[in-house]
This record gives C-alpha cells, sequence and structure tokens, in this order.
C-alpha cells in the first residue's frame, strides 16, 4: 500500500517511524475523537469499547486497529494513514500484519 505511514500505540503514546511529528500529531487527534465517539457508540448499544475505527475522506483513509491482547489506551495498536481511498479489509489487514511483525 503505497504512502502508507504506521503508527505504533501503547501506553498512551503513539509512535511511527515512518511519519514526522505533525503527521504523529494530527493522527492522534484523529485517533482520540474516532476511539471516543466509538466508544461512546459502544457504551449506547451494550457493545464495549471498540477494537477497530476507521473513515474515509476523499483523499485519505484513517484506521486503528487492537488486534490482540485488549482496548483500553495501555495495549498494544496499530494505526495508519494512507493518502488514497483505499477498501478497509486491505487497510486492516495490513494494519494486523504489521502488528504480528
Amino acid at each position: 500500500m503505497a504512502d502508507l505511514d504506521i503508527f505504533h500505540m501503547c501506553e498512551g503514546r503513539i509512535e511511527s517511524e515512518t511519519a514526522d511529528q505533525v503527521v504523529v500529531d494530527h493522527f492522534a487527534a484523529d485517533f482520540q475523537g474516532l476511539r471516543h465517539f466509538g466508544a461512546k457508540m459502544g457504551a449506547a448499544l451494550e457493545l464495549g469499547s471498540p477494537w477497530m475505527g476507521a473513515f474515509r475522506e476523499t483523499d485519505d483513509t484513517l484506521m486503528f486497529v487492537y488486534p490482540s491482547v485488549g482496548v483500553s489506551p495501555d495495549d498494544p495498536g496499530q494505526g495508519g494513514v494512507v493518502k488514497s481511498r483505499v477498501p478497509l479489509f486491505e487497510m486492516l489487514e495490513t494494519l494486523s500484519q504489521e502488528a504480528r511483525e
């Protein structure tokens, strides 16, 4: 997947080996908003906290996923942003593989 920035989330921190700090900060803000929205929806529907979330705009796709242990901010997770509209399953698979490595 071209132009994919990968983010590693653990213990309340978000880091990236491929993106500069401004991109990390933008992802962190989008991630917090998306995760908060998912948590509110999960609570209202009695489903619990989200293990993944995504949104697509006309020029980019953002996703986060907690592929293994849990869904709290302290648990390890992965995130990604790509500057195009990509199939969500393809991005989920890419982030899940990245988490396994």
